[in-house]
């Protein structure tokens, strides 16, 4: 699925970007080499960047233990 369409980075590539330690909207543009046009991308690329750098709830409990 196209996140950004001005740019064509699908949801694959903000995920990629995520995992080589892009922390923000603005660390995917540059990761991609993107300029951010109209920006109705954000809120989607925003939820994302936080589902992904979020700890998983199951390394939660094991930390705890």
């Amino acid at each position: 699925m196209y996140v950004c369409v001005c740019n064509a980075i699908n949801c694959r590539t903000v995920k990629r970007c995520v995992d080589d330690g892009a922390a923000s909207i603005g660390g995917v543009f540059k990761a991609t080499g993107k300029t951010p046009q109209c920006g109705k991308c954000f809120s989607t690329m925003r939820e994302m960047i936080a589902e992904r750098i979020a700890p998983a709830p199951d390394a939660l409990a094991v930390a705890a233990e």
